[in-house]
């Protein structure tokens, strides 16, 4: 995988994430709400700067589809948060990929470690104290 086809990858696991977290935070209130919307803040600029970073390569970035299917139903809370979760290891396995696709001292690389971090950083506080963690986020179990 060359670091643009990463860079490609990322921008669509992104939009993926997007519209997730749109689909989790409606069945949530309060501070988990918040925490959802603050989360899709977040994925919306990181799709945006990884969306330029691929038109400075020279090359198109995907554009969203209109919706995506969750890996399984999101009916309520708990189902919500197991959505969160998945997004977020779904991230950290396109940062995983756009770490091993890029330059030591690049900018993809760079923000894919931070991505990585963040990702894995959110998988943990959506599966809560009685999650079930991988020990390397991003990677297969």
């Amino acid at each position: 995988m060359t670091e643009v086809d990463a860079l490609v990858a990322a921008v669509d696991t992104e939009n993926q994430t997007v519209y997730g977290y749109g689909l989790a935070g409606a069945h949530f209130a309060g501070r988990e709400r918040a925490a959802a919307l603050a989360a899709l803040d977040a994925h919306r600029a990181r799709r945006d700067q990884l969306a330029s970073m691929v038109t400075q390569h020279g090359a198109t970035p995907p554009t969203a589809a209109p919706a995506y299917a969750p890996p399984f139903p999101v009916v309520d809370v708990p189902s919500a948060r197991n959505l969160c979760a998945a997004l977020e290891d779904a991230c950290a396995g396109a940062a995983w990929d756009l770490v091993a696709a890029s330059g030591p001292a690049s900018q993809s690389r760079s923000l894919a470690v931070v991505w990585l971090t963040d990702s894995a950083v959110a998988a943990a506080r959506w599966r809560g104290a009685a999650g079930s963690n991988p020990a390397l986020p991003g990677q297969p179990g």
